[in-house]
């Protein structure tokens, strides 16, 4: 039996509005569903991004006894010209480093007549090439056992903690998305049961005059997938609501670390695409299991 697109859509808008409280509960439903989704989504992007951008600037310094001899200098600048875990280094001497104290203690001068150039250190500000929390540790370790390297200092517990937030939540965020998209699948599985089960006379009627199992499927699948675009579609404004408001919220804190967190309109509109292809899917395959379930009991 042929489906005419006008009877498709006849019978799909009277689905929808036969029951607008339970269309309305089953749409806002799944719209909070993959509005956890999508944020689940938005807090993997962000934490992505802290992780690549603390990466990049990730770098240790290597602090040099003050009496150091010119040889003991060459033989470092060697080993981090040389070595494959070393990217970039630059020499910082004792001119460079009094300006840096100079500038970090400009407000009190008092401090600044009592230290001459020749008492601070020199240093090297090392950029290495694998950001591994081991390998820069082992690195460093090698370097202080170097003569004239007095300790070398870099900020292991906050590479730690950046890389452990960072699986941890994107695991999670994981999890949550997967937990969202199934309730939403078992949300709109009980909405077009429920429907199918209010019409089942009429439902009867059709299949003894012959109606296909897709000729009755067909609209309550459509039904559902229209419910599932709406979701998303509302879920959307969530997602970049709750990204705008991250947005403002790290900017106006001191930490630079989360600047990055908030993404860019580009992947909160690549967010925005998945969400509705997985509400359609969601409200399509939900609702043609119901269905079938039915006609096979």
């Amino acid at each position: 039996m042929a489906i005419r697109v006008d009877y498709l859509f006849k019978e799909t808008g009277q689905n929808l509005v036969r029951n607008p409280s339970l269309s309305l509960a089953t749409i806002l439903t799944v719209a909070v569903s993959l509005s956890l989704m999508g944020v689940a989504l938005l807090v993997q992007q962000g934490v992505g991004r802290i992780n690549n951008a603390f990466k990049d600037d990730v770098e240790f310094i290597v602090w040099l006894d003050v009496n150091v001899q010119n040889e003991q200098i060459e033989v470092v600048q060697t080993f981090l010209d040389t070595s494959a875990y070393i990217d970039d280094s630059f020499f910082i001497d004792e001119e460079a480093t009094f300006r840096e104290f100079q500038s970090f203690f400009a407000d009190e001068p008092e401090i600044l007549q009592l230290v001459e150039p020749d008492q601070l250190p020199m240093s090297f500000q090392v950029k290495p090439a694998d950001t591994n929390v081991e390998s820069i540790r082992g690195v460093a370790n090698e370097i202080e056992t170097f003569p004239g390297v007095k300790d070398v200092e870099f900020a292991s517990d906050n590479i730690r903690a950046i890389s452990t937030f960072s699986q941890g939540s994107s695991t999670v965020m994981l999890v949550a998305a997967v937990a969202a998209a199934a309730a939403s699948g078992l949300l709109m599985y009980n909405s077009i049961r429920t429907a199918v089960f209010a019409r089942r006379r009429e439902i009867e009627v059709m299949r003894l005059v012959g109606a296909t199992k897709w000729f009755i499927r067909i609209p309550f699948m459509l039904e559902g997938l229209l419910q599932g675009l709406f979701g998303a579609f509302l879920s959307i404004f969530t997602v970049f609501a709750v990204n705008k408001l991250t947005d403002r919220f790290f900017q106006n804190l001191d930490s630079y670390v989360f600047r990055d967190f908030a993404v860019p309109t580009s992947q909160v509109l690549y967010i925005g695409a998945i969400l509705m292809i997985v509400g359609a899917l969601i409200g399509a395959i939900g609702a043609g299991v119901a269905v079938t379930r039915y006609l096979d009991a």
